[in-house]
């Protein structure tokens, strides 16, 4: 993951974890470098992936350098991070 990135979606897990802040739509091509290819999903399309998965509560918050969108989600009633990456896996971080 692109260091910009990584520290950027720690602060948001953070502070949205804590429920300090509201879910953001973030694009990544404003941190991204130049030579970064980002493609053209949407926050829309990270949603509906998501939820096909199984998730409920999505709330999708920014897109990485690489593609993969990060999101915060309910999964068996449990609060959990998801990403669907750039291969349209639907993955709990950490796992």
């Amino acid at each position: 993951m692109h260091p910009k990135i990584s520290l950027f979606a720690a602060s948001l897990l953070l502070a949205f974890a804590a429920g300090s802040v509201p879910p953001i739509v973030g694009s990544a091509a404003a941190i991204c470098s130049p030579s970064d290819v980002i493609n053209g999903t949407t926050a829309t399309d990270a949603a509906k992936a998501i939820e096909s998965a199984g998730y409920t509560n999505v709330a999708v918050y920014i897109k990485g350098c690489d593609n993969a969108w990060h999101a915060h989600a309910v999964l068996n009633g449990m609060p959990v991070n998801v990403v669907w990456n750039s291969e349209g896996q639907v993955v709990t971080e950490g796992d």
